[in-house]
């Protein structure tokens, strides 16, 4: 199936979900980027998710119908759910909230700091108190499920299922699953697990080390308090051990839960900032925000950056790099003109330069710095185009990501790497600069680069 799902871009659902973009997907389900048309006509975006109509679908399908009727600031809402078929292929399909990014794009970079955690949790925490309280487990809690959208966080809900249901525990498996999932349960307290882990994970970047064979509860790395009490609360082997949503929300206060304390739904109070005493803003941290966000990513892939003139050395000409090719080889200026370039995955190849003029005017190609943890975030290709303006000199004046369904850890890389390539001067020159446009494509493998002159 998962070559299937992108030659279904372009085709429509029920006559009024277009699918116009292939967002990501597995063998088992697939999200596109659609619409949803306003009675007013008016239009705006909705991520539509498909799965095969298999063994268990009605009763999918009869969750998703329900789940529409939930209304929560954290949590993503789900507008339409029915059945379609495409190519003969019989499928259910979830018209959802759009959210471009989600935690697991962010954490390849980085780990979150303790007061962009404790600017997460809360939403978090406000939304699996209120799904709890309606009857429902949410089963999935992981980074891929915790999204911004503008400055608020939510959780997606296409996957909660209710507690009285027989099938909420049939889910493929994961190394978030905590240890009663074995047995087809999955609980209240299966989500103060899932937290636990997501916690860890957020704040280390891995999560926590655990044999599933054994019956001790995951080792815990160095963690600041509350975040490691919080973290080996939620992460008991025993479920009626764990902490409660409301448990959670008490720790991030500073104060200690009463055992005796039914664990019942209670208000989830946004915690003080780490390490001070005046409380935290209502919103997640601007810093974490702006990398998640929409308008942070549509931010980086439109905004026009000007690149600064590299500085010349003392005896007035431009610095000479040797070209580099692949695993540290040199490279001729011929090849490194002609040919695209690529860098394998854990050595990537920062620059290649040389003074020369070369037939297709590239002087010097840099490839995007990526993480190894953002090489494993990789599933197939990601292409990243981005068109610049060249001055007379060769340099890059300006720089914009121009397409590209790619997070913005992916788009701020090539924009980086695009701002420093350099091409041959132009004799005649021109006043409004010259257009290029630089495409980048990476893999898990590595990543390749290639440029061609644009025509205003």
């Amino acid at each position: 199936m998962s070559e299937t799902w992108k030659q279904w871009e372009g085709r429509e659902i029920d006559g009024k979900f277009p699918l116009q973009s292939y967002l990501g997907g597995s063998d088992h389900s697939a999200v596109f980027l659609t619409v949803l048309r306003g009675s007013d006509g008016e239009q705006r975006k909705a991520a539509i998710k498909l799965i095969p109509r298999n063994a268990g679908a009605e009763n999918q399908l009869s969750r998703w119908q329900s789940l529409r009727e939930l209304s929560h600031p954290n949590l993503l809402g789900i507008y339409e759910a029915g059945r379609c078929k495409l190519d003969g292929t019989k499928l259910l399909y979830a018209v959802e909230e759009f959210a471009e990014e989600n935690l697991s794009q962010i954490l390849p970079e980085r780990a979150l700091t303790a007061e962009e955690a404790g600017g997460m949790l809360p939403p978090v925490l406000g939304a699996l108190d209120y799904v709890h309280g309606k009857g429902w487990v949410h089963g999935r809690i992981q980074p891929s499920n915790v999204f911004a959208v503008g400055d608020a966080v939510k959780l997606s809900s296409d996957s909660l299922a209710s507690v009285n249901d027989k099938g909420a525990g049939a889910k493929l498996a994961s190394d978030y699953d905590p240890p009663e999932t074995a047995g087809g349960k999955f609980l209240a307290a299966s989500d103060v697990w899932d937290l636990g882990i997501t916690l860890v994970e957020v704040l280390t970047q891995h999560p926590p080390v655990w044999n599933r064979a054994a019956s001790n509860a995951p080792t815990l790395p160095p963690l600041a308090e509350p975040f490691r009490e919080i973290s080996r609360q939620c992460l008991q082997v025993d479920a009626e051990k764990r902490c409660s949503v409301a448990d959670i929300g008490q720790l991030l206060r500073g104060e200690k839960p009463n055992p005796s304390t039914e664990k019942a739904a209670k208000p989830v109070v946004v915690p003080p900032r780490v390490g001070q005493g005046k409380p935290a803003p209502t919103k997640i941290s601007k810093k974490w925000s702006v990398l998640v966000a929409l308008a942070g990513a549509l931010a980086i892939a439109f905004v026009v950056i000007p690149k600064p003139k590299p500085a010349n050395p003392a005896n007035g000409m431009q610095q000479q790099v040797p070209s580099v090719g692949p695993g540290g080889n040199a490279m001729s200026p011929e090849s490194v003109a002609t040919s695209a370039m690529t860098a394998p995955a854990g050595g990537d190849s920062n620059a290649e330069a040389s003074n020369a003029v070369h037939p297709n005017g590239v002087v010097r190609r840099v490839l995007p710095d990526v993480s190894a943890g953002g090489r494993r975030s990789i599933h197939g290709k990601i292409v990243v185009r981005v068109k610049v303006t060249v001055d007379a000199a060769g340099n890059v004046e300006k720089a914009k990501v121009e397409s590209g369904r790619a997070s913005s850890y992916f788009k701020r890389s090539a924009m980086e790497a695009a701002r420093d390539w350099k091409f041959s001067p132009e004799a005649s020159g021109d006043p409004n600069g010259r257009l290029w446009k630089i495409q980048f494509g990476f893999t898990r493998a590595g990543t390749d680069a290639s440029a061609e002159p644009l025509q205003r």
